[in-house]
């Protein structure tokens, strides 16, 4: 037993320790949705046709408007009807009964009756939908929720669908508005039965009064009932939506290169910017007037036309091993080097390329043409 045991420890200790080859961020597997949507993002959704909407609420709008057109034209639609009922009531022993195609005229002056009743009242609620919605999504026309998807054919995504938190909330508000419809209507006529049986008593104009009192009283309790419903719906919807379209970190980086461009495109395209910047600056070069070094460090070419120039142009400047390269262009084209250490500082500090030279350093600059033009006279 003790050679056994001894042989397991020498064996454990042979076997080396394990460690981790590697280190990874869980959270760039992850990929949490946490940061808000951009509004590239926001169009891209608009486009696809998902926005924010909320059914309940434009269902509530179009009944209270429909209610208070009712009460704007109740009056107006009521005439009409009541028109086309004396006006059906009397064929009732007529003649007309018996000539040819007046079932016909009949029905076209009903179609002609209903249709002019309520045209307003549907305008004006078609309108007031179409109002809501551009209000609360914006507007524009989008073809592709309506391009067909085969993933819409999948029963595996299809009972997901159904299974899901929105389908848990949508059928918990389709109970809550139903046990609260319920209730509003016992509510509001459980007192009021023996009103509601009383008209049938009582002659039609005055029971039909009385009826439609009570149905309008219930109706706007219905719809203050719905449009409470329909705003706490469209808040729901509008947290909802704006959760659906949250992005990630990285997603948020990855549109912001799109937009952007890669910095290290960018800083290519920079680099071979400033490449072509100075192929064009030194072959001004040759074309200057002077060159002014301070000797070794700093050049700046210099130009002067008379008659197109209010002042000299810097067409050449720069430090280092671009101050040598404009040394060794001039000198290879004869441009002359003039060495002044202050002037040369105050150029390269206070003016750029294809700047004019500033007028507070017009008076060094013009003494040092003056030389090279009297340089370039007596040769």
């Amino acid at each position: 037993m003790d050679r056994i045991r001894a042989g397991q420890r020498d064996g454990l200790a042979m076997i080396p320790p394990v460690t981790a080859p590697f280190v990874f961020d869980v959270q760039f597997f992850a990929q949490e949705r946490t940061e808000t949507a951009t509004p590239k993002k926001r169009q891209k959704e608009r486009s696809e046709g998902r926005v924010c909407k909320s059914k309940d609420l434009t269902a509530a709008v179009e009944i209270v408007v429909g209610l208070l057109c009712l009460w704007a034209f109740g009056a107006f639609m009521a005439a009409n009807l009541i028109g086309f009922m004396r006006e059906t009531v009397s064929f009732i022993g007529d003649a007309s009964l018996f000539r040819d195609g007046w079932f016909h005229d009949l029905g076209l002056s009903a179609v002609w009756a209903y249709f002019m009743t309520w045209l307003l009242m549907g305008l004006i609620i078609c309108a007031s939908a179409v109002a809501l919605t551009v209000k609360k999504v914006g507007w524009e026309i989008s073809f592709k929720p309506f391009t067909p998807k085969l993933d819409r054919m999948n029963p595996v995504s299809g009972l997901k669908k159904i299974i899901s938190m929105r389908s848990l909330v949508e059928l918990l508000k389709s109970i809550i508005k139903a046990s609260t419809f319920g209730l509003l209507i016992y509510i509001a006529l459980r007192d009021r039965i023996p009103t509601a049986t009383s008209a049938m008593m009582l002659p039609l104009a005055e029971g039909a009064l009385l009826l439609w009192s009570l149905i309008w009283d219930l109706a706007i309790k219905l719809a203050i009932f719905l449009l409470v419903i329909g705003v706490a719906d469209y808040a729901y919807q509008k947290y909802d939506f704006e959760k659906s379209i949250r992005m990630s970190k990285q997603e948020v980086k990855e549109e912001h290169k799109q937009m952007e461009g890669d910095p290290q495109i960018k800083s290519k395209i920079r680099q071979k910017q400033r490449e072509l910047a100075k192929k064009r600056m030194m072959s001004s070069v040759p074309k200057a007037d002077v060159v002014i070094t301070n000797p070794t460090t700093l050049a700046v070419a210099l130009m002067y036309e008379r008659g197109t120039m209010a002042a000299p142009q810097i067409v050449a400047m720069g430090k280092g091993a671009i101050a040598r390269k404009i040394r060794e262009i001039a000198k290879e084209h004869g441009v002359p080097i003039i060495e002044n250490k202050p002037l040369a500082w105050a150029l390269f500090e206070t003016a750029d390329v294809g700047d004019e030279v500033p007028e507070n350093l017009f008076r060094g600059v013009a003494e040092i043409l003056a030389m090279v033009y009297k340089l370039k006279r007596a040769g």
